[in-house]
């Protein structure tokens, strides 16, 4: 009589444990939107994505049929990492299966667009830039980070409406250009009127002939049509 009170809960513990043994072999179901979103946090933790970066995943197709597996999902890089790469998702059981996710990175900065189209030789007027962002790892060239510092400027070539300005899209200081000349002389700043021999951008040494004397110098674009010169 004992022993058949000890052992029906013997077989139930045992009923239940084979139940949900049962149950965690079962293959865990991911549907496309958790596909991408575990795409999304695995990307947030490799080293080949660049620092300050921001992933843009190509979201699955939600009509795509759910995906079983009953381990861990493997993720890799199918190709080189760049300004966008590819993810493979895989796994061997129950059935091997794999699907691949596009991702694009971006860092966005502080940048100067242009409000309009702006043709080339177009003198820059401040109704015609405003300030906006732009994928830093896109841009070709220095960036415009202040509209104002370029009224004046010259544009080198056509920019369409909302394009990123660059400094090489423009001469601050355009061959044949009236500029003042500045320097420091004994410790006093001394200004002249030049005459730019030489497109230049910020930074850019340039020649520039001194209307005065007509002696021809070397000089640095430091602003819209201004040049400095180290005595």
């Amino acid at each position: 009589m004992y022993d058949k009170f000890l052992k029906r809960p013997l077989i139930c513990a045992f009923t239940v444990s084979v139940f949900f043994a049962a149950f965690s072999l079962q293959a865990a179901s991911f549907s496309p939107a958790q596909l991408t979103a575990a795409t999304t946090e695995w990307l947030e933790q490799q080293k080949e994505v660049p620092d300050g970066a921001q992933s843009q995943i190509s979201t699955l197709d939600s009509r795509l049929a759910h995906k079983e597996c009953n381990e861990p999902l493997q993720f890799s890089f199918a190709g080189p990492v760049y300004n966008q790469a590819t993810v493979q998702i895989r796994c061997q059981s129950p059935q091997p299966w794999q699907l691949y996710v596009s991702a694009r990175f971006t860092q966005q900065t502080d940048a100067t667009l242009s409000v309009r189209n702006i043709a080339l030789g177009s003198l820059i007027t401040a109704d015609m830039l405003t300030l906006g962002q732009a994928d830093l790892r896109l841009a070709r060239g220095s960036l415009v980070k202040n509209p104002a510092s370029v009224i004046g400027a010259r544009v080198k070539r056509s920019l369409s409406a909302g394009q990123v300005v660059t400094l090489q899209d423009l001469c601050l200081v355009c061959k044949g250009d009236i500029v003042t000349i500045s320097g420091l002389n004994s410790g006093l700043e001394v200004r002249t009127v030049g005459i730019a021999q030489m497109d230049g951008i910020l930074g850019d040494q340039i020649r520039v002939t001194n209307r005065q004397s007509n002696r021809t110098v070397v000089a640095e674009v430091v602003a819209v049509k201004k040049v400095a010169i180290k005595f």
